[in-house]
């Protein structure tokens, strides 16, 4: 989920990128529906973060003693 997370931020920071630098208007409301539509998948996975409780959590590292007994 971490990585779904950080590939759709850069996605909706390279249609705000494309947003910005387009002067047509019809590709302009094309980003802006994209970005919409992005931006409902994102919240649907916070939603199951936090319903997971991996969202409050700082990920850790494995305990290597834990894992050799």
């Amino acid at each position: 989920m971490g990585q779904v997370t950080v590939t759709m931020a850069y996605i909706i920071s390279s249609y705000g990128l494309g947003l910005t630098n387009t002067m047509r208007k019809d590709v302009a409301l094309s980003f802006s529906r994209l970005m919409a539509e992005i931006l409902d998948y994102v919240k649907d996975g916070a939603d199951l973060l936090i319903e997971n409780g991996w969202l409050e959590k700082v990920p850790e590292a494995a305990d290597r003693q834990e894992l050799t007994h």
